[in-house]
C-alpha cells in the first residue's frame, strides 16, 4: 500500500512543529505540511489534494466546521481529522453532519492522533473516548 498523503490545518504553531517531527513515527504516511489559515489552508490542500486532512475546529479568518464544508465540496472523498480543543455537542454534531471521519480531543496528544490517522486509513471511523458518547447519539 502507498503511503497516505497528510496535510494540517492548524492555527497552532508548536502543534504543527510537533507534529512535524513526530510525523516521521508512522510509517503509513507521507506528510505534505501545514498552513495556520484557514483560508489559506482550504485552497493549499485543494492545491495538494492529500488524502487526510487534519482539520483543527478553530482557525483565523474561517471556521473549521466551513473549512470542513469546502473542503468536502471541493476535495469530496479526502479523509478529514478533527483534531482541536473545542469539544462541544455542538462541533462534534457540526462535524459529524459534515462529514468527518475522525475526531480527537487535542488535550490527549499526538499519541490519539496516530490512533486516529491509521483507523481511517483502515477505513474506520474514530473518536476518542470523552466524546464517544456524543457520536453514539447521532444517526450514522
Amino acid at each position: 500500500m502507498s503511503k497516505q498523503r497528510v496535510f494540517q490545518i492548524e492555527d497552532e504553531e508548536l502543534f504543527c512543529e510537533l507534529f512535524t517531527d513526530y510525523a516521521v513515527t508512522i510509517p503509513e504516511i507521507e506528510y505534505l505540511g501545514s498552513e495556520n489559515d484557514g483560508l489559506t489552508g482550504i485552497e493549499k490542500a485543494i492545491e495538494l489534494k492529500p488524502d487526510i486532512i487534519i482539520l483543527d475546529m478553530r482557525l483565523p479568518r474561517i471556521s473549521g466546521v466551513e473549512a470542513l464544508h469546502r473542503l468536502r465540496s471541493e476535495l469530496g472523498e479526502v479523509k478529514i481529522i478533527i483534531f482541536t480543543g473545542t469539544v462541544t455537542e455542538e462541533t462534534v454534531a457540526l462535524a459529524h453532519s459534515h462529514g468527518a471521519n475522525a475526531f480527537v480531543e487535542k488535550s490527549l496528544g499526538l499519541p490519539y492522533l496516530k490512533e486516529a490517522i491509521l483507523a481511517v486509513i483502515r477505513g474506520e471511523r474514530y473518536v476518542t473516548e470523552g466524546i464517544s458518547d456524543i457520536f453514539k447519539s447521532f444517526k450514522t
